[in-house]
């Protein structure tokens, strides 16, 4: 028998897919309302991060990008639950995908592509780029401790006909739709914190050192990949839209960290320009260099 909460999740979820636009962002406001005011979750962190990013920032600015961040996530979290049983047709009113004329000309020319995104936006909203293209999507993720999300995630990942990789196993799947010869995007959510013993590459990112995973473009060196940024900008609550840029047109003849260190810049970017669409509460700082 399923958990209690696990079911009321489930028909949670459900209720909100079938609601208008306008009733589903009624419980986001709710939800930012206990988050920030009742729970004030990870506050301490949100501040922490966006003082250290921001230092030009006064309080008050601070405080503001902090409110407007908890607005998004709240957005973000009730969008992610209705999106598990939201029909294709609803999913394209909430976002757009101007860009598919890149990804296209890619594929008439039979290039695998890695694509590099970050927690911006609603990067789930990805998930829906197999509507708009022919690719054939590896959705790159490390699996959640909690085991009932982690099969959330997946299914929601999976709706479209993406293929969810654990981190785990995403060369061997490389390796694997490599030899296929029907061409895929191998997408990685690249702003990750490394464990320590991991952090190979350090650079400067929002006024801080920061490490950075380099799997991703060590793939698309070795397999001459096409590199993309993506990313899903807010242009207003409810309206999202995806876009994508060329960081690499043949990966094998970049330099070492060359694409890594592009992606990091094109990550900063955006976030500079709309600073509360990061997911601030990560702990994305917990380990300086040594």
């Amino acid at each position: 028998m399923k958990h209690p909460g696990y079911l009321s999740f489930e028909l949670f979820s459900r209720f909100l897919a079938a609601l208008p636009k306008r009733g589903l962002y009624l419980f986001a406001d709710l939800l930012f309302f206990i988050g920030h005011y009742l729970i004030g979750y990870r506050k301490k962190v949100v501040y922490a991060n966006l003082k250290r990013a921001f230092p030009e920032k006064s309080p008050r600015e601070i405080r503001q990008t902090a409110l407007a961040f908890y607005r998004h996530l709240a957005d973000v979290m009730v969008e992610d639950m209705a999106m598990l049983h939201m029909k294709p047709t609803k999913l394209k009113q909430f976002v757009t995908l101007p860009d598919l004329d890149v990804l296209e000309e890619l594929y008439q020319n039979k290039r695998n592509v890695t694509g590099l995104l970050g927690h911006y936006g609603n990067w789930e909203f990805l998930t829906t780029v197999p509507l708009y293209s022919r690719y054939t999507i590896l959705s790159v993720y490390k699996p959640l401790k909690n085991k009932f999300f982690n099969r959330k995630i997946y299914q929601m990942r999976k709706r479209f006909q993406e293929i969810p990789v654990p981190m785990r196993e995403v060369y061997q799947q490389v390796i694997r739709h490599q030899t296929k010869g029907h061409p895929f995007i191998a997408g990685f959510v690249a702003d990750q914190a490394p464990p320590k013993n991991k952090s190979h590459y350090w650079t400067s990112f929002l006024n801080q050192e920061t490490a950075f995973f380099t799997g991703a473009e060590k793939i698309a060196r070795k397999f001459n990949h096409t590199v993309i940024f993506t990313a899903v900008k807010k242009l207003k609550r409810g309206s999202y839209q995806v876009i994508v840029r060329k960081l690499a047109d043949e990966a094998g003849e970049t330099r070492e960290h060359e694409i890594t260190e592009k992606y990091v810049r094109a990550l900063e970017q955006l976030i500079r320009e709309e600073p509360a669409f990061w997911l601030w509460s990560h702990r994305r700082w917990k380990h300086s260099k040594p």
